[in-house]
């Protein structure tokens, strides 16, 4: 199609934002939009325009992303991917996807990263997937710690007003520990803190808890909501958690042991909790927690192989030879030399050979390139796999807790 393909103005905001709303199947409220508005970094828009009509949409976050090992890089957070229903399969969305592309890459940002309303959609774009999560359920009653907490300092209950003071300053000390995982702006603060009564799913508003450490300083945090239930006569509420964070898993067990321990509650719940959530592993009884979803997360979409691959902490001195084929952005295929700090563009004959997608989920170490190799998405001998396997590996599992 002949379409115009461009950023929106101010003016134009709440039209593109109404025709998001139209392709998920919901309608939003002048609130929700000025929060939306508090986010939107209008030049990161994109609206595909046929006849003066917005019918596809896409935009992106600025964002910095946790690498293995506890670096930083600059990613774009692709956004509001959305084409109307009467102009399907007509090339919208491949045209805004190349488009995108072609700006993130412009910009200097080596890595775009998204969550899938669909799965299917993303990989002819080159984006593989990078990060999971659990969801889970830990009934109350009968529900113990093999190994209590030796954090000590204590955990508090706190209001929004004084919660407000504290949770961003904690969360800012210990999210680069989990790869895949964003820094957030005080615009997301703000906006995640509006807490709106449509977004709660018939649960109360958030519930604040921050730990401190014996001399005072708050340390951890957890963020949930409950939803209050009786059974003939007897307590049967649910918390449902939303954020759970501290400077070590001591403070973080000593937070989920206060949650535990939470009066006419008969049930803790979470969604988007990490894949190895280690709390499981330190339940008495690790049958107690009831995993009740497992999903993809986090899909990542490398644009510069070099400066991403040499940023990240790699888990071996090996180095190995990889050929990348991209048939999106031709200018990243080619063969790179991968090591320790550095990867480079090479004339080598290569090792291993995958597209980028693949690549892409092999990124964070969510994934061994073995079982790429046997789900035939990775070509290589059995002794290329296995090295590759441990210079990709990371010690935390890669996992995102924010939704955009």
């Amino acid at each position: 199609m002949d379409l115009e393909l461009r950023s929106v103005t101010e003016e134009e905001f709440a039209t593109w934002s109404r025709s998001i709303e139209r392709a998920f199947g919901f309608h939003g409220n002048d609130e929700g939009l000025e929060s939306w508005r508090s986010l939107t970094e209008l030049d990161r828009t994109l609206a595909a325009i046929d006849k003066g009509d917005f019918i596809g949409t896409a935009g992106a976050f600025s964002f910095d992303m946790a690498l293995p090992g506890g670096s930083t890089l600059p990613v774009a957070g692709v956004t509001a991917v959305s084409v109307r229903s009467t102009h399907r399969r007509r090339g919208v969305l491949r045209q805004m996807m190349e488009r995108q592309l072609a700006d993130v890459a412009e910009r200097g940002e080596p890595i775009a990263v998204l969550t899938a309303s669909e799965t299917i959609i993303y990989g002819r774009f080159g984006y593989g997937m990078a990060a999971g999560y659990w969801g889970w359920n830990v009934p109350t009653e009968g529900t113990t710690l093999a190994s209590p907490s030796v954090a000590g300092g204590r955990v508090r209950l706190v209001d929004k007003d004084e919660a407000v003071k504290l949770i961003g300053g904690i969360r800012e000390r210990v999210w680069r520990r989990h790869p895949g995982e964003f820094g957030w702006t005080q615009a997301r603060w703000d906006a995640w803190l509006k807490d709106f009564a449509h977004d709660r799913g018939g649960a109360s508003a958030m519930w604040f808890a921050v730990h401190e450490s014996d001399s005072g300083e708050a340390d951890g945090y957890a963020v949930w909501r409950t939803k209050p239930g009786w059974d003939q006569g007897l307590p049967n509420g649910e918390i449902v958690l939303l954020h759970l964070y501290g400077f070590d898993d001591e403070i973080e067990a000593a937070l989920f042991e206060q949650l535990l321990s939470t009066d006419l509650v008969r049930k803790v719940s979470a969604w988007g909790r990490p894949i190895d959530d280690p709390l499981r592993w330190r339940l008495a009884d690790h049958r107690k927690m009831k995993v009740t979803q497992s999903g993809d997360h986090l899909w990542l979409r490398l644009l510069d192989v070099e400066r991403a691959l040499s940023a990240r902490e790699l888990g071996t001195d090996d180095r190995i030879v990889v050929e990348v084929a991209d048939d999106v952005r031709p200018s990243v295929a080619g063969v790179y030399s991968i090591e320790p700090g550095t990867c480079r563009r090479t004339d080598e004959e290569p090792q291993l050979s995958m597209h980028v997608r693949d690549l892409g989920a092999l990124y964070l170490g969510g994934v061994s390139a073995t079982t790429l190799a046997r789900a035939n998405r990775v070509r290589g001998d059995a002794s290329a796999l296995k090295r590759a396997d441990v210079l990709f590996a990371s010690s935390q599992t890669p996992w995102c807790a924010t939704d955009f």
